[in-house]
């Protein structure tokens, strides 16, 4: 059984016409399958909790037609043991497959999923204190990044630019208005028992792989691995470098800024004596303290 979650609202109904060209494939008519279409904010993690009981057992793979924000909810709500995913991205953002390698267009990717081939891909945890643990698809920031995904969601015009396939203006547009008003935070960082004290961070990323806001390379040299994060903290820094710096970010020479540095871990502790802002795959909220950690056993992404 192939269970589809569609956002029929992704890509200005661009997921419902692509699964609309799937349902008329060959391959589809030979495959046994149920649809779901997503009704409003957290509704494919609700739809997905219900899998289990619902088709236990039965499962072959569970295919997202949608953005970046709809796989976070399925990863978050499929119960364990997970079963195999895909992606059909449809997003404005669709950073999920450009770090993930997932290419072509809505019925090619079908038709491979339909072949089954796989690859192996480790969600991050992330959990607050007092909360329970959330899984990470792509990456989290704490910080200028999370403030600037906070404003994006909010604003009018990221769903202009989008109808248009302009969306990662919206990321450029927000950064600017941001930097107006952003105060850099202190924090203690802790990585692998390593401690940092830092004083005026401007942010603090946390990758699977390097994409970011519609394409940017955060993280240039970030791949998909067991186990290892890469991280990236931005120091003490003037305003007008911030803006330099995230107008190279879309060809990943911003790692060549002496404010910008870049290591690995495998797990990250960050704690606030006030709160501070985050995002996790373009949701946001605010904390005083996060544990960051992976997940020792990989997912199968089908389709890539």
């Amino acid at each position: 059984m192939y269970i589809f979650i569609v956002n029929p609202t992704a890509g200005h109904g661009g997921a419902r016409k692509a699964y609309s060209k799937i349902a008329k494939t060959e391959e589809f008519k030979q495959i046994q399958s149920q649809c779901f279409f997503t009704e409003y904010f957290g509704h494919a993690e609700q739809i997905v909790e219900q899998l289990a009981a619902n088709f236990s057992g039965t499962i072959t793979c569970v295919v997202v037609i949608g953005g970046d924000g709809t796989l976070h909810e399925v990863l978050n709500g499929l119960p364990e043991p997970v079963v195999p995913v895909s992606f059909i991205p449809v997003g404005s953002g669709n950073d999920f497959a450009r770090g993930s390698g997932i290419k072509g267009k809505p019925v090619d990717i079908f038709k491979r999923i339909i072949r089954q081939n796989s690859s192996p891909y480790w969600l991050g945890c992330y959990q607050e204190k007092g909360k329970s643990p959330r899984n990470i698809v792509n990456s989290i920031g704490f910080g200028f990044d999370a403030e600037i995904a906070k404003a994006v969601n909010k604003s009018r015009y990221k769903k202009l630019l989008s109808i248009f396939f302009l969306g990662k203006i919206s990321y450029v547009i927000a950064l600017i208005q941001v930097l107006f008003y952003y105060k850099p935070m202190n924090i203690e960082l802790v990585a692998d028992g390593k401690k940092y004290k830092l004083s005026n961070c401007w942010m603090v990323t946390i990758a699977h792989h390097p994409f970011y806001g519609g394409g940017m390379k955060i993280i240039p040299n970030a791949k998909v691995q067991a186990g290892i994060f890469p991280v990236l903290l931005i120091h003490a820094i003037s305003k007008w470098k911030v803006l330099g710096l995230f107008m190279t970010v879309f060809s990943g020479k911003h790692v060549n800024f002496k404010e910008l540095e870049l290591f690995e871990a495998t797990r990250i502790e960050i704690s606030s004596e006030k709160s501070i802002p985050y995002q996790v795959d373009g949701q946001t909220g605010e904390c005083y303290s996060c544990v960051i950690t992976k997940h020792q056993e990989a997912i199968k992404i089908v389709g890539a």
